[in-house]
């Protein structure tokens, strides 16, 4: 009986310590911290009647562009393969603990093909400028070849 009894106490506090407890709570608080993510969404889109290669990465950065002397400091990032014609939507998801009100960021865009940069963003946008949920157009601007 009593072997019985160590068994079964064993089983309890072996099932207390599994990882669908662990599980349980991780996605609990991520959930949680999911509900406080905000959202930059819109369109990259260029002038030039041409299609891009299939395989193309359209990437938009979120960044803080506040060091004029340093690099800017990416907040988030996100990336689509091409697969049709533009205009191509994005949608950056963010966490607003990282933006600090008297600092400036920006969003850049960036199109990219077999590693090369072939299209970028050439202005300042700023993603915090219109009603929160307005969508967000990025021109692209084609960069020139250099010579090889």
């Amino acid at each position: 009986m009593l072997k019985w009894c160590l068994f079964g106490l064993t089983m309890v506090m072996m099932m207390s310590c599994s990882d669908e407890s662990g599980k349980s709570l991780d996605t609990a608080k991520q959930e949680a911290d999911n509900s406080l993510m905000r959202v930059i969404s819109g369109t990259v889109w260029y002038r030039e009647r041409i299609a891009l290669p299939p395989g193309a990465e359209v990437k938009v950065y979120l960044e803080d562009q506040s060091k004029m002397d340093a690099p800017a400091q990416r907040i988030t990032e996100y990336t689509h393969i091409v697969d049709g014609s533009g205009p191509y939507k994005y949608r950056l998801v963010y966490n607003p603990r990282a933006i600090q009100e008297k600092m400036r960021y920006g969003l850049r865009a960036r199109i990219e093909y077999d590693g090369k940069l072939i299209f970028t963003s050439t202005e300042h946008i700023d993603p915090f400028a219109s009603e929160p949920g307005t969508e967000i157009e990025i021109m692209v601007s084609k960069v020139g070849r250099s010579a090889e």
